[in-house]
């Protein structure tokens, strides 16, 4: 373990413009309205429904022709035939949602992938429209009944099947084909859900190979290796949402963005990790990073993936949604992005193991092969009650038994990608203090993060983090979060063993993590 030489102690940041950007500016206000990105890996979801009487299966369609009025654009209707001999689904973007819960589980709401906007229940409409379906909603309402809330429950008939419940009109979504002139419309007016109408299945939408949405298959293999190249790497918990105290916290998304893009240009980062982060902030970031040519480089691709919570009455997974903006803006899904090189194309997302009752988050990798590198960014769960720690009759389970099992999903999702070709460096917030750092308040137990460390006499499955061999090999570091009660470090950069590392650690004062950054020198 050989450490780089590092002529400054930490790495100097240009506060005064970020504070500035804190109070709004054009790029914000442009970005209120910012679609979802297409390299967002949320899984998408088909909508299908069985006309019992003709016995015929179809799919939900957002109805988006500009021949429809204002008032009618965007209506979901049953209307793509489904053909279960058919090898491949009959589903394009208007058929395709993704699935939102803004309340951690108790409602969900379903936005189209063709015009991003959520589904609606129209209560003022007249009949026989009245409590029709449409996606016309640019965001998910604050209120416990708004219009594009809705309750997801299993069918008391069909295990395959589920209902949906209108919060609003208080009552269940049917797909009505006996609805003249729009057969298969869907209004949330049924009483009940006895009937063949009101059973909806949910059918995954398999990931395209373009590498749109990210690749669901074995990455290419590298086509080089990295020998004799040096990689500045940042990782930083952003604390974009739902923390007051944090002051990017309810940001628009432009301002959002502006900001990480300063501290990934201050730091010449040729790749970053970003946790806490929403998703409408990604697209908007990665023009920020060709804009400004950090790294050198005016070709960028900023991959997010979303942090799910089970809904309550099902279990089934939905996007946790960030909080609107201060002005309401929709901010899209929360979860974690990372901004490689642009000639990225693969790229995958992997649930990592958590509680039921805790937010499920994941672990996002892409690829470079030109420099045979891979990059995986994580967010592991937190040290705190009803997440990962031991709870009495709450949680079976010992502190850090959940992080001790993603820490081993990233060693065996970074083993794969070194079977292709690729040396790979990993970083984020991992929540959990290192095995090495001394025991105090908020640590955890050194067993916990001890499977991501290299081990003597033992398969070459681990890594050497960039503050290891400044400690003289012991695998400890800078604190990387601070309160009045703890000093810890949570926030990692690791990568191969063969490679040469120096690290700093700079509080930004923008959030209550301190941004870590690594140069990697590979070997």
């Amino acid at each position: 373990m050989r450490r780089l030489r590092t002529g400054a102690a930490a790495l100097m940041l240009v506060l005064s413009a970020a504070v500035s950007l804190l109070g709004g500016s054009p790029a914000a206000a442009a970005d209120t309205d910012a679609t979802a990105p297409r390299s967002s890996t949320g899984q998408r979801w088909a909508l299908k429904v069985k006309d019992a009487v003709e016995n015929k299966w179809y799919f939900v369609a957002a109805e988006l022709s500009d021949s429809l009025s204002s008032a009618q654009k965007g209506k979901l209707r049953a209307r793509t035939p489904y053909d279960p001999a058919s090898p491949t689904l009959p589903v394009g973007s208007w058929e395709t949602f993704t699935l939102h819960t803004a309340d951690d589980g108790t409602t969900v709401s379903l936005r189209n992938e063709r015009n991003g906007l959520y589904v609606a229940t129209e209560i003022d409409y007249a009949d026989p429209q009245q409590y029709m379906l449409r996606a016309r909603s640019a965001r998910i309402g604050t209120s416990a009944s708004a219009w594009e809330k809705f309750v997801l429950t299993a069918d008391r008939e069909e295990p395959d099947a589920f209902n949906l419940r209108s919060v609003a009109a208080n009552a269940y979504v049917r797909a009505k084909f006996s609805h003249s002139g729009d057969p298969g419309l869907l209004l949330a007016n049924a009483a009940s859900p006895a009937g063949s109408w009101e059973r909806i299945r949910l059918v995954p939408v398999p990931l395209p190979a373009t590498g749109e949405y990210g690749y669901g298959a074995e990455p290419p293999a590298a086509a080089a290796g990295p020998a004799g190249t040096v990689r500045d790497v940042v990782s930083w918990n952003a604390c974009s949402n739902d923390n007051s105290a944090c002051p990017l916290d309810n940001a628009e998304v432009g301002t959002v963005a502006d900001t990480v893009g300063d501290r990934a240009r201050n730091a010449a980062a040729d790749v970053m990790f970003v946790q806490e982060f929403c998703e409408k902030a990604a697209a908007p970031l990665e023009s920020g990073l060709e804009q400004r040519a950090v790294g050198g480089s005016s070709s960028w691709s900023v991959r997010f993936a979303p942090i799910y919570r089970k809904l309550k009455a099902t279990g089934f997974p939905a996007q946790k949604h960030c909080a609107n903006s201060a002005t309401g803006a929709d901010r899209g899904a929360y979860g974690t992005a990372v901004a490689v090189p642009g000639e990225n194309v693969w790229y995958r997302s992997w649930t990592l193991p958590s509680r039921d009752t805790a937010e499920q988050r994941p672990l996002l990798c892409a690829t470079v092969p030109s420099q045979g590198t891979a990059y995986c960014g994580g967010h592991f769960s937190a040290g705190i009650a009803g997440d990962d720690v031991y709870q009495a009759g709450a949680n079976e389970h010992p502190t850090g038994y959940y992080r001790n099992l993603q820490a081993r999903t990233a060693v065996e999702q970074a083993t794969m990608l070194r079977g292709r070709g690729y040396q790979v460096v990993l970083g984020g917030d991992l929540n959990a203090s290192p095995p090495d750092a001394p025991q105090g308040p908020g640590t955890a137990p050194a067993w916990v993060l001890e499977p991501l460390y290299f081990q003597a006499g033992t398969a070459d499955a681990g890594f050497e983090e960039c503050d290891q061999s400044a400690n003289g090999g012991l695998r400890t570091g800078a604190p990387t979060h601070v309160s009045s009660g703890s000093s810890l470090k949570l926030d990692y950069v690791l990568g191969p063993t063969s490679a040469d590392y120096s690290c700093s650690v700079t509080d930004t004062g923008l959030s209550d993590h301190r941004l870590i950054r690594a140069t990697v020198a590979f070997h």
